[in-house]
């Protein structure tokens, strides 16, 4: 037998290497801490040289065993657990902490909670568990992840915190902020089955937990581990915590959660701040009346005059002279060669047949932004002034008034003014231009009467809306006026009224006015100073009005005795002529051109007609025109109606116009009145060009007309009826309608049945409720592109207050009124930062919703076209909801749809918001419990996407506002 050599080297055993914590290949678990001597120290119940095992016996047993491996623990009478920290009873907590002391069985620790769990909703992993301990006094939890009592992974957990629950499912919520993980080596699922080590090592937090009664939990963390296990791992717990009365002296009190009587209070908080509202409504709408809406009593101090035409210094009599206006659109000749002038203090009226061209003259005389080709020119005094500059000298009445129904008279034109005449100017110098105007329209009387709202509120008659009009464009002190149709829907006295004011006005201050009239009755056609007559775009007549008689006369048409001139003048013109009629007309034809040739008067005869007011009369300028216009050789008076009636002589009126010494003379008398301008410029380069008006941009001027704007448009949402409190009511009753119809629901398939039914039905009854939207701007859109055009503020400034002061009242108040009186009807959620959440998303939801529409409604000039575009584009939106179509059996290539709802956004948040902390429980077939998470995946729904929504609903909201201010700003403009 073969021995070993006793010289033969004997191989030793290599000891392994001592345990360091301080190295990077040791570490302390399950929460322990290294100490400098590379030791770790442990936490009550844990053990071993890395903490990593369980100590078994009880809470303050001095010398614990440590468990043996893959054995349970032999722990103590009265205790329990996976390392025996849990109490049974309250006879196990009185060897440790005195005789007084007693076991809690809720999860709401005092310093330092235990619990020992099964997990119930993990079925693809066998015999799974969870250890939990929280120490309150440094808000540290560390969590154990357990199989076939073997540890699989942990987790420390800092910046703990609990809030105790009154009602509800559970009775305290706690949550972490933040999570350090590490595996347990050669665990199953740590390398040696599964390995989940890297996935662990990312779990950074935040995680939260719910339990009732110490018994009825689940945990969730959000970062990383919702990939492998369910939203909530639902927990059958055991916890316990020994504690005494020195404990409770100790301990501050936990944080709680609003009871339903607290939350009936928050209600309550809620109506009195709409009723501090309404009040602090009530007093600045007194403030306004002192400012605006009351009888200023002004002395009759003459220095108080001077001081405001000190303000108005620029103003100087105007003449304005036109030549060879042209107009065409679409191909289409609307004025052809139009040359004439007005001279200061004289009314001209423009007179012709519907599409002769009268509101398209006025249209470019004034300036206005015009859509076809204009060429001519137009000049004020013998200038061009910038556009700036002729705002300021002139006004503009439109044929159709566009007054706000809920201000008085006054206050209209206090508006006008504070926002027209210089910032600087004083308050009391603007009310005095006010007074003056309203004296000067007779309207002193109606001052503090309301506008009205046709069908809804009485108001002012139509004439005096149209003086009211009118005193809008007069608080600059205009030297020149235009007006379109001013008598236009007016009745005969009214009609008189209100020609009658403006032939004051040009007498008084010498102003220089421009009306465009249909068909005037006799004794307003007494008042014009001079007459132009248009037909097809071309004049047949211009010059004194008392002379037009004489003047057709002359060409053989004379004004039957019993006939208005006015309306004879129209049916000259209006008549066209038929096949029937050309023989005749070619008969008549030279007979009628000698009587024009024979009876024209000579040019020096002209001379007289056209002299200036300064140096005769418009009495000897009518003379001289009759006496020019005389002649002998008139055809029969009957024949001359026989032509009027059978054939249209326009054609004829036009060559004899245009080869009359009347027209050699207009020509004459406006080339010598324009002097050195620039024949050549062209009107349609100046009128158009925006480089002759400044753009800088004042602070102070934005704030002041913002100011303005805000205070007006506060009182158009108080004072009409179908506005604020309309919404306010209505929104009340659709709370306790919807609170009724789903009354407490129950936490049960039906219950998830009617939360889904009823928040979606929500989201739709604010989405459609919010096209009231449209209608509301539609009826300011005409008064604001007159407004702006007219130079009385910078669509910036009325963007914003109408937001400020229109979009968000109507639209932030009536769903919190809404969602705070059906939620507690219908039971939903009732934590008190769910209730503020789902507000939160009612208010942001209905922003978009109404950003939305604004979009709408100044993107489209009609109605109806935008309320079916907003219609369409809701409809769109709730399919992508996610309550008619699951999100996850959208096609793959129409997906990207869902991003553009803002129902998704908005229902989504509520739906998670709602369920996430719910856990269901249905007993028709089994007593089962289901977790929110599960029905919101079952669903489509992300249970982690609340503030993610949130986010995108109020980008949405900016998004939609922000392209509203530029429709509004490029789009919404005055276009003639």
């Amino acid at each position: 037998m073969h021995r070993p050599s006793l010289f033969s080297k004997r191989q030793e055993p290599t000891c392994p290497p001592c345990f360091n914590c301080q190295l990077p290949t040791n570490s302390c678990t399950n929460g322990g801490s290294c100490e400098p001597s590379g030791t770790c120290s442990c936490p009550v119940g844990w053990g071993d040289i890395d903490c990593g095992s369980p100590l078994c016996g009880s809470l303050y047993d001095e010398n614990r065993p440590q468990r043996q491996q893959n054995q349970d623990c032999a722990c103590d009478d009265g205790w329990g657990g996976v390392n025996c920290n849990v109490c049974q009873n309250d006879y196990a907590c009185q060897g440790g902490k005195g005789g007084n002391a007693t076991c809690i069985k809720s999860a709401i620790g005092l310093k330092s909670m235990h619990a020992w769990c099964s997990t119930t909703n993990i079925p693809w992993i066998d015999n799974t568990r969870v250890s939990l301990q929280c120490d309150w006094e440094s808000n540290q939890c560390i969590f154990q992840f357990w199989k076939d009592q073997e540890e699989q992974f942990y987790c420390e957990m800092s910046e703990c915190s609990q809030t105790i629950l009154s009602s509800g499912d559970h009775d305290v919520h706690g949550q972490c902020a933040k999570s350090t993980c590490g595996c347990m080596k050669d665990a199953f699922m740590c390398g040696r089955e599964v390995d989940m080590s890297e996935l662990v090592k990312n779990v950074k937090g935040p995680s939260e937990w719910y339990c009732k009664d110490g018994q009825d939990c689940w945990y969730n963390e959000y970062s990383t581990l919702v990939s492998v296990f369910p939203d909530n791992i639902n927990l059958a717990c055991d916890v316990g915590e020994c504690v005494n009365e020195q404990d409770y002296l100790d301990v501050k009190p936990v944080d709680r959660s609003f009871s339903r009587y607290t939350e009936s209070v928050i209600v309550l908080a809620i109506l009195l701040a709409c009723l501090i509202i309404y009040v602090v409504t009530k007093i600045t709408a007194k403030r306004q009346k002192r400012l605006f809406g009351t009888q200023i009593r002004l002395t009759d101090d003459d220095q108080d005059d001077d001081d405001v035409n000190a303000y108005l210094s620029d103003q100087q009599p105007v003449q304005l002279t036109f030549e060879n206006i042209c107009y065409n659109i679409g191909g289409e000749r609307v004025l052809s060669d139009v040359t004439g002038y007005t001279e200061p203090g004289q009314l001209m009226a423009v007179m012709g047949p519907s599409g002769a061209g009268k509101s398209t003259l006025l249209d470019i005389l004034a300036r206005k932004h015009k859509c076809g080709v204009t060429s001519g020119q137009v000049l004020v005094n013998g200038k061009l002034p910038d556009r700036k500059q002729f705002k300021r000298m002139t006004g503009y009445v439109d044929q159709d008034d566009t007054l706000m129904g809920v201000l008085t008279v006054r206050e209209t034109l206090m508006f006008a003014a504070m926002l027209r005449l210089p910032r600087n100017m004083p308050l009391r110098y603007k009310q005095r231009r006010v007074q003056d105007v309203m004296k000067e329209l007779g309207i002193d009387g109606i001052a503090d009467h309301v506008i009205g709202i046709p069908g809804q509120q009485r108001g002012i008659s139509g004439g005096e809306k149209r003086r009211v009009s009118i005193g809008k464009a007069l608080v600059t002190s205009p030297q020149l006026l235009f007006l379109d149709e001013p008598t236009s829907g007016l009745d005969a006295y009214n009609a008189s009224m209100v020609m009658s004011c403006l032939k004051r006005l040009c007498r008084q201050g010498s102003r220089t006015i421009i009306v465009t009239i249909h068909q005037p009755r006799s004794n307003i056609f007494k008042l014009f100073d001079s007459l132009m007559l248009l037909a097809s775009g071309k004049l047949i007549y211009f010059g004194p009005a008392n002379t037009t008689s004489r003047y057709f006369s002359s060409l053989g048409y004379s004004v039957p005795s019993d006939y208005n001139i006015a309306d004879y003048l129209i049916d000259l013109t209006i008549k066209r002529p038929d096949d029937m009629n050309d023989q005749r007309l070619r008969r008549t034809s030279s007979r009628t051109s000698s009587v024009v040739l024979h009876n024209n008067p000579s040019d020096e005869q002209l001379d007289d007609l056209h002299s200036s007011p300064e140096s005769s009369s418009s009495i000897a300028a009518a003379e001289a025109a009759a006496t020019l216009l005389e002649g002998d050789n008139v055809a029969d008076q009957h024949e001359e109606y026989d032509l009027l009636t059978e054939a249209n002589h326009a054609h004829h009126l036009f060559g004899s116009y245009k080869d009359s010494a009347l027209a050699r003379r207009t020509l004459a008398h406006v080339q010598k009145a324009n002097g050195g301008a620039t024949r050549d410029a062209s009107y349609s380069v100046w009128v158009n060009s925006k480089n002759h008006q400044s753009n800088s941009f004042s602070l102070l001027q934005f704030w002041h007309e913002l100011s303005l704007l805000s205070s007006r448009t506060f009182i158009n949402l108080y004072r009409n009826p179908f506005l604020f409190f309309a919404h306010f009511f209505c929104s009340l009753v659709l709370g306790v309608l919807l609170g009724s119809l789903f009354w407490q629901v129950e936490i049960d398939l039906t219950g998830v049945q009617n939360r889904l039914g009823v928040l979606f039905f929500t989201c739709a009854l604010l989405g459609f409720a919010s096209t009231s939207a449209l209608d509301m701007f539609s009826k300011e859109r005409v008064l604001f592109m007159r407004e702006r055009e007219s130079g009385y503020y910078s669509p910036a400034s009325y963007f914003l207050a109408k937001v400020a002061f229109d979009v968000f009242p109507l639209r932030c108040f009536p769903p919190l009124v809404m969602g705070s009186v059906m939620y507690f009807m219908i039971g939903l959620n009732p934590t008190m930062s769910v209730f503020l959440k789902f507000l939160l998303v009612l208010v942001l939801f209905n922003l978009a919703a109404a950003g939305l529409c604004l979009c709408f409604a100044c993107l489209c000039k009609s109605v109806s076209v935008a309320n079916l575009l907003a219609n369409l584009t809701m409809l769109f939106s709730m399919l992508f909801g996610g309550f008619l179509l699951n999100k996850e059996h959208i096609p793959a290539v129409l997906s990207w749809l869902q991003y553009l709802s803002f129902f998704n956004y908005g229902y989504e948040a509520l739906i998670v918001n709602e369920l996430k902390d719910i856990t269901l429980r249905d007993k028709t077939i089994a007593d089962i419990q289901i977790p929110g998470p599960i029905i919101l995946a079952r669903f489509g729904f992300n249970g982690q996407a609340f503030w993610r929504d949130v986010s995108r609903l109020g980008a949405f909201v900016m998004v939609t506002m922000v392209a509203s201010f530029l429709f509004l700003k490029y789009l919404v403009k005055e276009k003639r």
